[in-house]
């Protein structure tokens, strides 16, 4: 196979560079069954619909049933490795407290890229990794501090694995527009103007992917995700005010 038949049509222009990425992939695994990076939610939709336009076989792992970013296996062959280790971080939990993103930082730190970093999980105050099995020795070697803290990862079975607490909170809001610009101004407590330049500096993602029109209607489901603030997920609406103002239910992660 040397040639793929596939609609781009109604992808933005962010993920057209993605789908570039999964067309060579398709090349690679039409000789050998090709292992990708993880990818986030948006990233596994749009090679899954791709893999369907031209037949071909994809399978997900992650580490764990409900897990967020996940590698695939594409092609049809037998292989069912995602080569994903599990990490589990030690510290001084009884006067530090972490977040997710103190312990993504210390990773990043050390030139280690997103996409070879699965789930970060917790349950109350224990913290695990899930992450390419190729760099999990150089991470219980070399990686010492999140930010002042310090911290070590081991190694250790999947059995072990926690039941990962969301941190996600639920609230309801009242507003005029689903504008992106509004939207993050009003729950994040700041300007218009700024949310503008946020949004025009690619600081800001829809559904894992940057979006630099400050127009853009958020839909019920989209994940905006602000740098430095956290990210909302659109849940449902539940009417409008007397003043056609739209009552919306959102999931936040960090501030707001």
């Amino acid at each position: 196979m040397t040639n793929f038949d596939v609609n781009l049509n109604h992808y933005s222009d962010a993920e057209k560079i993605f789908t570039k990425q999964v067309l060579d992939w398709f090349f690679q695994a039409d000789e050998k069954s090709f292992l990708t990076v993880f990818l986030n939610p948006q990233e596994q939709k749009i090679l899954l619909e791709l893999a369907k336009q031209i037949g071909f076989s994809v399978r997900f792992g992650g580490g764990y049933q409900r897990a967020e970013n996940k590698r695939a296996l594409i092609g049809d062959h037998k292989e069912n490795d995602f080569q994903i280790s599990l990490l589990q971080l030690n510290y001084a939990s009884h006067y530090v407290h972490l977040h997710h993103s103190t312990v993504l930082g210390s990773l990043l730190h050390h030139g280690i890229s997103y996409d070879r970093i699965g789930d970060v999980i917790h349950e109350n105050d224990n913290w695990q990794l899930l992450i390419d099995s190729s760099l999990a020795d150089f991470v219980v070697e070399n990686v010492k501090r999140a930010a002042s803290k310090k911290i070590t990862f081991e190694k250790i079975p999947f059995e072990k694995i926690l039941n990962p607490q969301s941190d996600e909170k639920e609230k309801e809001i009242v507003i005029s527009s689903q504008r992106i610009d509004l939207l993050i101004s009003q729950i994040y407590n700041f300007s218009r103007a700024h949310a503008k330049d946020l949004i025009e500096t690619g600081q800001v993602m829809v559904n894992w992917f940057e979006k630099d029109n400050t127009s853009y209607l958020a839909k019920l489901g989209d994940v905006v995700s602000t740098h430095g603030y956290g990210r909302i997920r659109l849940i449902t609406t539940r009417g409008t005010t007397n003043r056609n103002k739209i009552r919306l239910k959102i999931g936040i992660v960090g501030k707001g």
